[in-house]
């Protein structure tokens, strides 16, 4: 290649470059000199932004293009093992962070399969028609961290003045959350399989915390189906300001995971979450969780040298329920009663507290609940022990991971999702808010079309129809003489003729039908003298 003609290229970029900003400049001066005098520094900034990333895209797209050869090889491999053919320099337009975008770069046609090639498409990690690599990431964070797409959107709009569409948010989002969860689902694969545990991302730690949950969502379909949300993380202990002679237990690494699947798979995708924080090498596992049976199943199957603890709060609702059961809700006895039973919880005195209820059993079912769950999970009611080791009671961690993961995204009002597209959102929550963020985006797949080119008996002429899915699959524009070969050939009085019978179609249609007996009198009156 000719060391010229590399200059020559960048040379008509600054050449363009610098006429734009020469005419920007001249364009806003004039302007603040001829607005009135009350003009403020708002509105110049947002003046000034809009002409800058008008400029900022013509310069994007001039780099980019300067990375396609000057001088194409003639030939290139083609993955079906045969050689295509250089054809033409092609535009392809991408909307980036600013704005739409047109990249010059060569195109490649194989005559034994009829697929084409960009490849500055695969180096530059796009595809004609869609979006660059780095909107979609503020799409998919957007998607997923607003109240909504719409929101997203507009929200998008405000900060870069690119204007999308809703249904752009949720595709960018739902598409990387596609990948985290197909990500997830081989890793589980592995691991019912016997594979080894994926490696640990941080030192052993001393105690590590598991808990999980679940939170209902509103689907389709389904109905309202419950979302497991599993979180793993370490505490570290502090004196309290106002009580300096006592101790805050305060969690710190903690990490999320998510899924809508049946409790089993899920204990195995938790399982990979705890492997990750170094379940395997930690002193000490510590399960804390409701009294949930799908809970305990996990913690017995995935964590069995855990410690198991029962949280401290839903144990106490079932106190006050046994109270108002036997006292009434306005007795003045029945918040004495609780606090007494409370007091020997919190000592492990639970066999004391099984014999007072015992006495009270026929009191209604607040005492039968409480006496079934404490007999059942007595064993993880140690309070007293559990305090003195400084370990943490309460399950308020996966709580708090049920409202960030779930409830605040996917619960808002009236809304109702598609089960894919739910857990897709919840996922990518999921990876946010365990600041892994850009772990996840490394998880995408590669940019590509949405549909595949066919061709009968491996003749390179597209099937008819094809031009109208690939305009619909945001494919290139093509020159009108392809145009007329991917319309399979037809003469222009044939297409002439198929366009005639669609108006006629077009006017068939049900909502431009007479509707009342007197447009259908009319109607006919007209189709008789026609």
């Amino acid at each position: 290649m000719h060391p010229s003609t590399e200059s020559v290229r960048l040379e008509a970029l600054v050449t363009t470059m610098s006429e734009q900003i020469t005419r920007i400049t001249r364009t806003l001066g004039s302007w603040v000199q001829h607005e009135p005098h009350d003009l403020d520094l708002q509105q110049i900034e947002q003046q000034v932004l809009r002409l800058v990333k008008e400029l900022g895209a013509t310069l994007v797209g001039g780099l980019c293009t300067l990375l396609a050869p000057t001088q194409p090889s003639r030939t290139r491999a083609c993955p079906c093992g045969q050689t295509a053919h250089y054809q033409r320099q092609r535009p392809a337009m991408v909307t980036t962070i600013l704005g739409p975008i047109t990249i010059q770069r060569p195109y490649y046609l194989c005559p034994s399969c009829g697929q084409g090639q960009h490849p500055l498409d695969s180096q530059l990690q796009f595809c004609a028609g869609s979006r660059s690599a780095g909107l979609d990431e503020l799409l998919a964070l957007l998607g997923a961290t607003q109240d909504s797409f719409a929101e997203a959107a507009s929200v998008l709009e405000r900060l870069t003045l690119v204007h999308v569409s809703p249904n752009s948010v949720r595709d960018a989002t739902e598409a990387l959350g596609a990948d985290l969860v197909a990500h997830q689902a081989q890793a589980v694969a592995r691991s019912m399989e016997g594979h080894d545990a994926p490696a640990a991302v941080t030192l052993p730690p001393s105690r590590l915390y598991i808990t999980m949950d679940g939170v209902l969502a509103h689907l389709h379909e389904r109905g309202w189906s419950e979302l497991k949300v599993g979180c793993c993380y370490q505490t570290r202990t502090r004196p309290t300001r106002r009580r300096p002679e006592t101790l805050e237990i305060h969690a710190h690494s903690t990490r999320y995971v998510t899924a809508l699947v049946e409790a089993q798979t899920f204990g195995w995708h938790l399982w990979q979450e705890a492997a990750r924080q170094g379940v395997e090498t930690a002193d000490e596992v510590v399960v804390v969780g409701d009294g949930a049976h799908w809970i305990w199943n996990i913690a017995e199957t995935q964590f069995p040298q855990a410690t198991q603890i029962l949280d401290w709060y839903h144990a106490s609702e079932y106190v006050w329920a046994a109270a108002s059961a036997i006292w009434g809700e306005e007795h003045p006895e029945r918040a004495g009663w609780a606090h007494q039973q409370l007091d020997a919880l919190w000592e492990s005195k639970v066999e004391q507290v099984l014999g007072v209820l015992e006495q009270h059993r026929t009191a209604g079912e607040g005492v039968t609940a409480a006496l079934s769950y404490y007999t059942t999970h007595r064993g993880r009611m140690d309070y007293a022990s559990y305090r003195a080791r400084g370990l943490q009671i309460g399950s308020g961690n996966v709580e708090s991971a049920c409202k960030q993961l779930v409830s605040a995204r996917l619960k808002q009002a009236g809304m109702i999702w598609d089960a894919e597209g739910a857990e897709r959102v919840a996922v990518v929550r999921a990876q946010l808010k365990s600041e892994r963020w850009q772990e996840a985006l490394a998880l995408r797949a590669a940019p590509g079309r949405r549909y595949q080119r066919q061709h009968p008996r491996g003749s390179p002429k597209a099937v008819p129809g094809m031009a109208g899915l690939a305009s619909a699959a945001g494919a290139d524009p093509a020159p009108a003489t392809e145009g007329r070969a991917r319309a399979g050939g037809l003469s222009p009085e044939a297409l002439a003729s198929v366009r005639a019978e669609m108006r006629c179609d077009q006017r068939q249609h049900p909502w431009r039908k007479a509707w009342n007996v007197r447009q259908q009198q009319e109607g006919a009156r007209t189709a008789s003298t026609a």
